[in-house]
């Protein structure tokens, strides 16, 4: 089966458009999302809906389950996490009971022939997984999750493929939010990342989008701290 994964869209329809119009290129027999499909961005209701038209497997990511259970905002040393906490309170908003639904049919993990997926990991959609995770670590949730050929998570929008005693960890990266340290500071950049499974071959795939529909988006829509999340986001 040639699977098209992707997650992490965080409400940027644009580059979720970009990568679809990409993956339809790919021709895949079927297509896989990780989560995280609304919250940050200017479109989350459209993002959402589009998702739905796919009619695919989704998983719950952490700002999905924000969206559904709102926490209280609580200082925990992270950059910009008062702005942040803000445009996802903004996004939740916007939803209407039809897309509050839609998220409430989310799973916490797929499993598909050979491959097990999860957002953060399969315990917890806010745990990160990758590289640096420990083997003993990986052992546990095996142990616990079961032995599939291929684990696919999304969360550090970071794409990964790690080959460990006889399995695979991958990661696709992200579509709507993927960011690099440029000159001091974290940028958004305009390319939205996903991946095609097909039986052993892995391609990580990237689609260019327009970076000024994205600021345009997020200034029209009066998002919260507009004019700073705007010139957060680059081209490249």
């Amino acid at each position: 089966m040639r699977l098209a994964v992707f997650g992490d869209i965080h409400g940027n329809l644009p580059a979720f458009e970009a990568a679809l119009n990409d993956i339809r290129g790919q021709s895949p027999d079927a297509l896989l999302c990780l989560g995280d499909v609304a919250a940050m961005g200017a479109w989350p209701r459209e993002c959402i809906q589009l998702l739905a038209s796919l009619d695919c497997p989704v998983v719950l990511g952490n700002a999905d389950e924000d969206m559904l259970e709102p926490r209280p905002f609580e200082v925990r040393g992270f950059p910009d996490e008062r702005e942040i906490y803000d445009l996802d309170e903004w996004g939740r908003a916007q939803l209407t009971e039809v897309e509050i639904g839609l998220l409430k049919g989310y799973k916490p993990t797929v499993e598909l022939s050979g491959l097990l997926a999860f957002h953060g990991s399969p315990e917890q959609c806010r745990e990160s997984i990758g590289a640096a995770t420990s083997d003993e670590r990986l052992a546990e949730l095996r142990a616990t999750f079961g032995t599939h050929a291929v684990w696919v998570g999304g969360h550090t929008h970071a794409p990964l493929l790690r080959t460990l005693n006889g399995w695979r960890l991958l990661n696709p990266g992200s579509v709507g939010l993927t960011f690099e340290k440029r000159g001091g500071r974290y940028v958004n950049t305009s390319r939205a990342e996903y991946l095609i499974l097909d039986g052993d071959d892995v391609q990580f795939r990237r689609a260019g989008y327009d970076v000024k529909a994205v600021q345009a988006g997020i200034l029209e829509r009066r998002m919260p701290y507009a004019e700073w999340w705007a010139g957060a986001w680059v081209a490249g």
